[in-house]
């Protein structure tokens, strides 16, 4: 199903038209006359982004052979060392220079076979200038004159025409790739039979080799069955093969070249979960909430959320809503690539997902927060390498389709905040998203919930009580008792409690209001019957959520102040800041 619904999604964007061509970043065009002159050296490069990196023009070229340590040449556009036989000095090693030669015959080679059988005047020409070392020598030294990396492509135009573009030389390509020896047998992805791939087209993806790697790979005898050797065990065409590809590079690339539309992107659908593992999406139908997705972990637009949330209200064809959605998770290795998670649902479904996590996390914040910080606040060090390695990809795929939340989201946040002695908001809205959706906690989506019953959420509200007390006893405190005992109390409430209630008492003599905390302090201790011995990781987390519900209680901005009967002190004052 991954496989076959990644052919479709590169076929119905219209990527797989010509799957003899892929699109690439090419550098640098030699520009040569019709007798193979070298007239010049032309950088393709141009100012992109906010900050105007220079970047070379994409190009449709001859696919790739996708070789790894091998001497093999690629066709008409290649790197310089196989282009010119040439290597800047900082990268030349002994073994690779003495690999230059041959690497350049190779190159030449197949451009000399390519003009025999053709009889192209403009890769003849290629071939002269490739033959002439006095050419190649001018060529290379303007490109020493630039500023150029080791792994630029290089390609050839004669007389203003780019050679690799003329449909003459696409036709060659095309039928000397596709050629084949190998029996017919029945793909796996189009039933049909057909020569399979010996190797399938690589992807780069995070965390595997810059290279590229493969998404389907028999690597080891481990996975092969039945006598099968190799991707004998999954028999794949050389067209569906190069689709299902096509396809997975356009979903893991941010800069897809669209090619209804030359020098446009096409709309982004992956998300960095983290250094080595990816999220890509797709649907059967375009719709503008995968625009949305695209942004939950990074950086959501105010107004793309606000779309998502009045979309209930806007008619839509039921069509689109039940369209299928996918999402794979998807890591790099070093022999093929890892899918971590791949997960399917109804479009409808999947946006009414997404909307709850937004209405959730906007009581903690009037911008949208992205997932991403989120969940940085619950590493050491505020680092996202030291989160739990699965943990982001599981609460992705949770909010996308309504899933669990994987317990080990509640454990870090409570861990994390007993380690800092803090509760903020990136936690304490993971908190609420754990209890709303594994506990059906909805009483708790309100903010402050003073009816609450659990000893938990009633100990963290008292605490945010009692830190309040003394800062009004003490406006010049270094510490709180929030920074010295959070810990304790999130855990063996009985063994602080009760000294942080006596101390309350010295510091209500010394406050303005301590009627009003007094109170405060009954109304939480109401339904409080003993200060249990320990608490478990779930009440923890209620624990962490009524310390911080009450805490932004008091944060609140009101349209008057208190008066005298709410506030327990004189008429017009007001504990908020």
């Amino acid at each position: 199903m991954i496989l076959s619904s990644l052919k479709a999604l590169a076929q119905k964007e219209r990527l797989t038209e010509d799957l003899s061509y892929e699109p690439k970043l090419v550098a640098w065009v030699v520009s040569l006359d019709a007798q193979g002159h070298c007239i010049g050296l032309i950088p393709t490069a141009m100012p992109q982004g906010p900050k105007g990196k220079l970047v070379p023009k994409t190009m449709q070229i001859p696919r790739r052979t996708g070789r790894t340590s091998g001497d093999l040449a690629d066709f008409l556009v290649d790197k310089p060392e196989y282009v010119f036989g040439f290597l800047p000095a900082g990268d030349a090693t002994e073994k690779r220079r003495q690999r230059l030669e041959p690497r350049r015959r190779l190159f030449l080679a197949e451009i000399e076979k390519a003009a025999a059988t053709t009889g192209n005047a403009d890769l003849k020409a290629v071939t002269v200038f490739l033959q002439s070392d006095s050419e190649r020598d001018k060529c290379v030294t303007m490109l020493q004159q630039q500023s150029y990396v080791s792994n630029d492509l290089v390609c050839f135009e004669v007389s203003g025409r780019l050679v690799h573009e003329q449909p003459e030389v696409r036709s060659y390509f095309s039928i000397q790739r596709t050629a084949s020896g190998e029996p017919s047998v029945q793909c796996v992805i189009c039933g049909e039979l057909r020569p399979p791939v010996d190797k399938h087209p690589s992807v780069q993806i995070r965390g595997g080799s810059s290279s590229g790697i493969a998404l389907v790979s028999f690597n080891s005898a481990a996975f092969e069955s039945f006598g099968w050797e190799r991707n004998e065990n999954a028999p794949v065409c050389r067209d569906c093969a190069e689709g299902y590809t096509t396809g997975l590079r356009r979903l893991v690339s941010a800069r897809y070249p669209n090619p209804e539309h030359p020098g446009e992107f096409l709309p982004r659908r992956s998300v960095g979960l983290t250094g080595d593992t990816l999220a890509v999406f797709w649907a059967d139908v375009e719709s503008e909430s995968l625009e949305w997705f695209a942004d939950i972990f990074e950086k959501p637009d105010p107004e793309a959320v606000k779309s998502l949330l009045d979309s209930p209200h806007k008619g839509r064809a039921a069509a689109k809503l039940s369209a299928r959605f996918y999402c794979l998770l998807i890591s790099g290795g070093q022999g093929r690539a890892i899918v971590r998670g791949m997960h399917t649902g109804a479009l409808g479904d999947v946006e009414a997902n997404v909307r709850e996590y937004f209405c959730t996390i906007a009581q903690f914040s009037e911008a949208p927060l992205p997932l991403f910080f989120l969940l940085r606040s619950l590493a050491v060090q505020g680092k996202a390498d030291n989160l739990p390695p699965p943990l982001a990809g599981e609460v992705f795929l949770a909010i996308l389709f309504g899933l669990r939340y994987p317990f080990s989201l509640l454990s870090s946040a409570v861990q994390r905040c007993r380690a800092e002695q803090k509760v903020n908001r990136e936690r304490a809205a993971l908190i609420q998203l754990y209890f709303q959706r594994n506990k059906e906690r909805e009483e708790l989506t309100m903010g402050l919930n003073r009816e609450s019953p659990d000893p938990g959420y009633r100990l963290g509200r008292l605490l945010a009580v009692l830190e309040r007390l003394q800062g009004e006893a003490n406006k010049s405190l270094n510490k709180t008792i929030v920074d010295r005992y959070y810990g304790a109390a999130s855990t063996r409430p009985v063994t602080v409690f009760p000294s942080l209630i006596h101390l309350a008492q010295h510091h209500a003599g010394k406050a303005r209001n301590p009627g009003f905390f007094q109170k405060e302090i009954g109304d939480v201790l109401d339904a409080v019957e003993s200060f249990p011995p320990h608490l478990s990781l779930e009440e923890q987390g209620l624990f962490a959520l009524g310390y911080y519900h009450q805490r932004q209680e008091y944060f609140k901005k009101r349209e008057s102040a208190p008066s005298q009967e709410a506030a327990g002190g004189e008429e017009g004052e007001s504990i908020n800041e």
